[in-house]
This record gives structure tokens, sequence and C-alpha cells, in this order.
């Protein structure tokens, strides 16, 4: 499809109004035009990450072409405590906002299991794409690391590389790492806006080079990872 909106909607953590508001409302999505582009960290911090997983999931059911959800490194860190089932793994989940995940599905096993048909974690995380690529973009949640492609990048790179101001290459679009506004750097815009810490959720459209914010007035304060 040929869109005339390609948007990416930065790190949500687990803030279900604001997705909802930017989506419906500031961006008001029409599927006839607009590709949405997720750009990972859908859960943690926020207290309602069961509900926006459930909804970008929905949306993607409904719209599979013009929905692209990418993986953030907050899916990995949920995920690899689920896989792994190892201490270690789950105290760096937890200690990076991972209860508030686990509350939000009323306990760990009900966010790794399919309950009633639907999908939950688990599932939810192995469907996930590492990046998005256009002729002009590469949409991707953390970066690409210096001297490589996102061809040679591993995965692990990708969810947590934070070398935007120095990357040189295809522009990307990327989140991750919190500022107060979409920022735009040589060949990087990030535009996660800490939408858990500073109480905003903004998007990019690199085709109409156009933002679009979302603003709560209860920000919860913390540290990012």
């Amino acid at each position: 499809m040929d869109f005339k909106r390609q948007i990416a909607i930065g790190d949500i953590h687990g803030c279900y109004g604001l997705a909802v508001d930017l989506v419906e409302n500031v961006i008001k999505f029409d599927p006839r035009y607009d590709q949405l582009i997720f750009i990972g960290d859908y859960i943690d911090r926020g207290t309602d990450s069961a509900n926006v997983v459930r909804y970008v999931e929905a949306l993607k059911n409904k719209y599979s072409e013009q929905i692209v959800l990418l993986a953030g490194n907050h899916e990995y860190l949920a995920y690899n405590a689920f896989k792994h089932r190892t201490a270690e793994m789950f105290q760096l989940w937890i200690i990076n906002g991972g209860v508030t995940t686990i509350d939000s599905y009323d306990g760990i096993e009900n966010a790794i299991r399919y309950e009633n048909s639907e999908r939950h974690l688990v599932p939810f995380v192995e469907r996930l794409e590492f990046y998005y690529e256009t002729r002009t973009h590469i949409f991707v949640h953390g970066g690409i690391p210096t001297g490589q492609t996102i061809e040679t990048s591993k995965k692990h790179s990708l969810l947590w590389e934070r070398n935007y101001e120095k990357y040189r290459g295809k522009d990307i679009v990327i989140g991750h790492t919190p500022h107060r506004n979409v920022t735009k750097y040589t060949n990087a815009v990030v535009i996660d806006t800490g939408a858990v810490f500073y109480g905003k959720l903004s998007a990019y459209d690199p085709i109409n080079d156009k933002i679009y914010d979302t603003i709560t007035s209860n920000p919860r304060p913390g540290r990012k990872v």
C-alpha cells in the first residue's frame, strides 16, 4: 500500500490511556491512508501494560498491513525472564518495572499463557519484529551500532543501542532513550518522550515531517533502562 502518513509511535510503557488518545484523538488513525509503526516498549512501569498489549494486538489483527509492531528491550526483559526462569533474569526484569506488568495481568501465569483464546505476553513478544525498513527510513527500537548495518547488527544491539548522536547511515527512527521532545539528530529521530516519566507520548511521521503528542498530568518519575 502507498500510505499518505507513516507514523512511528514511541515507547508506551503501560500508559494505555495515552496510547488510545494518541492513536484515536490526536493522530486520528485512518486505515485507508495511514500506517502506524509502534517502536516497542509497550510494557513495564506504567500500570496498564496488559491493556496496551491487547490494544495494539487488536489493531494488528484488524489492520495487518497498516500496523507494524516492533520489539523493545522491555519486551525481551520479560521474555527472557519467562523463557529462562532464572532468578537473575527475573530480578533484572523486576527492577526495571516488571512488577507493574505482572500486576496488570493479575499474576505471572496469566501473563505467559493462553487464556480465553487471548494471546498473552510471551506469544505476543514472539511475533514482534526487530526492525522495519522503507525506501527512506529504518524503524528500530534502540538503534544501529557504529560500523554496523541493520543486516549485520545483532538483535540485542537493535534493542539496546544508544548511539543516535554519532550514528551515520540510512535515517533511523528510534525510541528507547527518553527526551523531553521528539529530537532530530543528523541521521536519527528519537521519538521516546518519556510517557511514564514526563507524561508525554509522541509520534513522528517522516513522510510529512510531522510530530504528534499527547500529554497527561500524572507522570511517574523513574530511571529508564
